[in-house]
């Protein structure tokens, strides 16, 4: 039987429709979030979706959710980074409530399978991670294209937007992918010695028998 969604990696060829444990290992992942930039390559330096892993992970107060908060983004390994205005303009152009639906359950099926993977369950509605997430975007606002963080922010939210835009500087950014990619992994390996998460066995991706 074929492939129903052949999706080409540099391990090999895996079916999106039917990811395994096999597919999601640690060093590929890293690699391909380091190549990925986030605002869809626009930001003044080049700024990888792993990079913002990283600062989200480091915004994120609870230790516990810490391994999601370095995961959080890791379906655009396979997905890519529908930025929101794309999403927007994508919503305008057909069913708005059809699109976000399909596009939201296309990515918790992948979250999924990857907290599977690395035994760390998704934490796609805690308050936490999402404003980790959030405070994380008005920095990198500040830091790549100068924008003033919002009037509406509290001061605690303001404080925490500072601190993600200073905490940019030491993160991985520039053209240097295989710098954001070890950092993505080094990261990842730390919490697994921190028990809150296990990186999957780097072999080869577990569809590749299916290629052909």
């Amino acid at each position: 039987m074929g492939m129903q969604i052949p999706f080409h990696t540099s391990r090999g060829t895996v079916d999106l429709a039917m990811l395994c444990p096999g597919d999601f290992a640690g060093s590929m992942i890293a690699e391909a979030l380091s190549t990925i930039n986030r605002f869809t390559g626009h930001s003044r330096l080049p700024w990888s979706v792993a990079a913002h892993s990283l600062l989200v992970e480091e915004l994120c107060p609870t230790k516990a959710l810490k391994g999601w908060a370095l995961l959080h983004d890791a379906h655009e390994a396979f997905l890519g980074d529908i930025t929101t205005p794309a999403l927007e303009l994508i919503c305008a152009s057909g069913s708005p409530v059809a699109v976000q639906n399909a596009i939201n359950n296309a990515k918790g099926r992948v979250d999924r399978a990857i907290g599977a993977a690395w035994c760390c369950a998704p934490q796609l509605m805690s308050l936490e991670m999402r404003r980790a997430d959030w405070i994380a975007l008005q920095a990198e606002r500040l830091y790549f294209f100068k924008e003033p963080l919002p009037a509406e922010l509290t001061d605690d939210e303001r404080h925490d937007a500072l601190h993600g835009a200073a905490l940019i500087q030491s993160l991985p950014h520039g053209s240097d992918w295989l710098w954001a990619a070890r950092s993505w992994l080094g990261r990842a390996e730390q919490l697994q010695i921190d028990g809150l998460l296990t990186l999957p066995s780097e072999t080869a991706p577990s569809s590749t028998s299916l290629a052909g």
